[in-house]
């Protein structure tokens, strides 16, 4: 007997964990618990870790994942030649209630395909430069994110189509970053088809799509500051299908963002 309930006891947990994986209702907690275990390795790992340097976004009550995902990264070093050190910490559209899946799917929605979060990179030597950080934002979309919904990065397109340097600086913290904002042209994360993507965890699994990864126009901003001493290079980011939204990312986020160095 007591064998008889071990058996319907693990098929129950089974079951469960069936559910919890595979279920709608539970993506976004299953989200939460995926961040949450894999952030300890990475955050380990992290240029903030090995500077100790403290970096705070305000997420709580806002419209974006409450928890900020870290991820190193050792493949910009061959892409821009260039030893580093790389990690990108990153936010996105929250999940809706009623829906099991990122509001990053949902083409009506304000926050479409919108990420905000920012790079730490050692090893530069120096500031980085506008061009770098024009190739910097085109990896990460075309080796990063949209790899993780499942598009390579050969079937993928990033095309900057206008670029500008805003004539005042964006004090963060105390400390002044340079702003450069730009108007591209991308792919959207809805698609279609059954396979897994490493994304789905993170996401939830993608609603039904006329159009597999459709190409968009959207709005993007980054913010850098090089602390000399520490060769840093931090450059937040911002991605939107609008401007008022980028604008909202920085009012009620990024000039609430503290930064603390050891």
């Amino acid at each position: 007997m007591r064998r008889k309930w071990t058996f319907v006891t693990g098929a129950l947990l089974l079951l469960c964990a069936f559910i919890f994986i595979k279920a709608p209702g539970f993506a976004k907690a299953r989200a939460l618990l995926v961040v949450s275990l894999y952030d300890r390795y990475q955050e380990e790992q992290s240029v903030a870790e090995k500077l100790s340097i403290s970096i705070q976004m305000p997420l709580e009550n806002m419209e974006v994942f409450p928890i900020l995902v870290t991820y190193n990264d050792e493949n910009l070093s061959r892409f821009l030649g260039k030893q580093l050190h790389f990690t990108v910490d990153y936010t996105f559209g929250d999940f809706l209630e009623e829906e099991g899946h990122s509001r990053i799917y949902d083409s009506y929605d304000p926050l479409y395909n919108a990420y905000l979060g920012y790079y730490s990179i050692t090893g530069f030597g120096k500031r980085i430069s506008e061009e770098e950080l024009m190739l910097l934002s085109e990896y990460d979309m075309q080796y990063l994110a949209l790899p993780a919904v499942g598009l390579s990065p050969y079937e993928s397109t990033f095309r900057i189509e206008s670029h500008e340097k805003m004539p005042e600086n964006l004090m963060l913290s105390s400390y002044p970053f340079t702003v450069y904002e730009s108007t591209l042209t991308t792919n959207g994360p809805e698609h279609r088809g059954e396979s897994f993507a490493p994304g789905d965890l993170l996401f939830g699994k993608s609603p039904p799509a006329s159009v597999s990864y459709p190409l968009h126009e959207m709005k993007g901003r980054v913010y850098l500051h090089y602390y000399e001493d520490q060769d840093l290079n931090l450059i937040f980011y911002a991605l939107g299908k609008s401007s008022a939204l980028l604008e909202d990312f920085e009012e009620s986020i990024l000039k609430k963002t503290v930064i603390s160095f050891p």
